[in-house]
């Protein structure tokens, strides 16, 4: 445990300081998009508790309603076309960051390793990461359809609007894996390992019970981190703060180093947690060697 404290928290603020191209790199990549999320011209009312009466309007459209809108929502090309950009935009802001922090803990890279890392990735990375998210995905839908459809049951025979708990809880038990499925699959993504060795160690997330236990707990503790810093603190600034530097500001002091912690610290845990695995070993040599003798 004292091992693992010291390389999920010491080592990975010793490395941010180390390595500043990184934070900055993050810093540039949540800037802009703080840029774009500050012209949402939202007010928030503050937060309440919803009754049974709101409970029971949101099971009513959960269970009955929704399923005739995504359907029109998935029918429709401009959805299609949304979602493609922002999945577009989701491999960039993740694999740019992984195959930066790869060359890191490789000791590669030197003086331009940010543009070195941009130029380091290559189409089938991409390809693989869009596969092992289209498997969370996948996996997780069957997982969340099965909660909706118990739900739903529920909701028809009794009309109780505690019915809604049950996909929320269903959904809300496994987002931590999720989480690390998505992160997992960037970092996989950069091996150069082929494919099957790729799923492979993909399927030990679900397969081994040390993998599957130590990563729900991480990437609990991590969305925890990122609601308050990521995203809390920073919605608030950028929809009640009016001076624009001000509260761009605000948003990138908080989401900036938090972010750039997680998704270092995420690093460090994923060559942790796949330490028994010669394939990523033998990628990371020079960093087990160091901390692991």
């Amino acid at each position: 445990m004292h091992r693992l404290i010291q390389i999920l928290v010491v080592d990975s603020i010793r490395d941010l300081i180390r390595y500043k191209s990184f934070f900055l790199l993050v810093a540039l990549l949540l800037i802009a998009d703080r840029v774009l999320r500050s012209y949402v011209k939202i007010r928030p009312e503050g937060f309440e508790f919803p009754s049974s009466r709101e409970l029971g309007i949101a099971a009513d459209w959960l269970f009955l309603q929704a399923p005739n809108l995504v359907s029109e929502w998935l029918l429709d090309w401009r959805t299609l076309l949304i979602g493609g950009c922002l999945f577009a935009a989701k491999q960039l802001t993740s694999m740019w960051p992984t195959m930066d922090m790869r060359k890191m803990h490789r000791a590669e890279g030197g003086r331009w390793r940010i543009l070195k890392s941009l130029q380091s990735l290559r189409w089938s990375q991409f390809a693989w990461d869009a596969c092992a998210v289209g498997m969370v995905v996948g996996i997780g839908g069957v997982w969340a359809g099965a909660g909706w459809i118990i739900g739903r049951e529920i909701w028809i025979q009794s009309s109780s609007p505690l019915s809604i708990l049950i996909p929320a809880g269903m959904v809300g038990v496994v987002w931590p894996l999720g989480m690390a499925g998505f992160s997992y699959s960037s970092k996989l993504a950069v091996l150069s390992n082929g494919f099957p060795t790729k799923l492979k160690l993909f399927s030990e997330l679900l397969k081994s019970r040390r993998v599957f236990w130590y990563s729900w707990l991480f990437y609990l503790a991590r969305i925890l981190i990122s609601l308050l810093f990521v995203l809390l603190i920073p919605i608030l600034s950028l929809l009640t703060v009016e001076n624009f530097f001000i509260r761009i500001l605000i948003a990138s002091i908080s989401a900036a180093p938090a972010y750039s912690y997680v998704k270092m610290a995420s690093f460090k845990f994923f060559l942790e947690v796949y330490r028994p695995y010669p394939e990523v070993v033998s990628e990371y040599q020079s960093y087990y060697s160091r901390h692991f003798g």
